[in-house]
């Protein structure tokens, strides 16, 4: 779109770029290694984000992971650590759109007739709200608000809020508001905001 002065970036010079940084992808040594941070700051139709999410979920298998909540946990893991902003409404859908479409892909390769559960797919849209977001990077940074979604025991996060505006540069989520028990990732879209302790009664 020349109004917006997008300019797209093709699939080899993305593969030779995300080439560069091998230590931020699982591999067959470490194949656990979903969980690097990746920032897409004109994120344009998806591209790059697509390519990321393929390379981390590649190890994720159903023969790795034999539970359903760990593999779709893993699954999920490797999406909610890829942010991405983008002026354009449209291409930010389109971005969403191709994630799911990663995801939907690496899902029929490879647990053939099995279905993922409702909680996974309304977990895919929760994160992808938070996380893929419109916005002008060098404008909005200070209206932008991130979630950390970090990964707890049987399929749950613990999740950190902050304005990208105000995180110290060495560190870019610098905690304002934060879940304080973790939340099962099948129940992410109906708590949008941070879910608080029990409070114990008193004898």
């Amino acid at each position: 779109m020349r109004d917006l002065a997008e300019v797209y970036t093709h699939t080899r010079e993305v593969t030779a770029m995300l080439d560069l940084v091998p230590d931020m992808f699982p591999t067959a040594e470490d194949p656990g290694n979903t969980d690097r941070k990746f920032f897409e700051p004109a994120a344009g139709s998806g591209n790059f984000l697509e390519e990321i999410l393929r390379r981390k979920i590649a190890f994720v298998t159903a023969e790795h992971y034999r539970s359903t909540v760990l593999y779709e946990h893993r699954l999920l893991r490797g999406l909610a650590s890829i942010y991405a902003v983008d002026i354009d409404p449209e291409n930010v859908d389109e971005s969403k759109d191709r994630m799911k479409h990663v995801l939907q892909s690496h899902l029929d390769n490879d647990l053939n007739t099995k279905v993922p559960t409702p909680g996974f797919a309304s977990a895919v849209d929760a994160i992808l709200e938070t996380n893929i977001v419109l916005a002008n990077t060098l404008t909005d940074l200070h209206s932008i608000e991130w979630v950390d979604y970090r990964a707890s025991r049987n399929g749950t996060f613990q999740r950190e809020w902050s304005m990208a505006g105000e995180a110290d540069q060495l560190d870019l989520f610098s905690v304002a508001k934060a879940d304080e028990v973790p939340i099962h990732y099948s129940l992410l879209t109906s708590n949008p905001e941070p879910v608080m302790a029990p409070m114990k009664v008193r004898s």
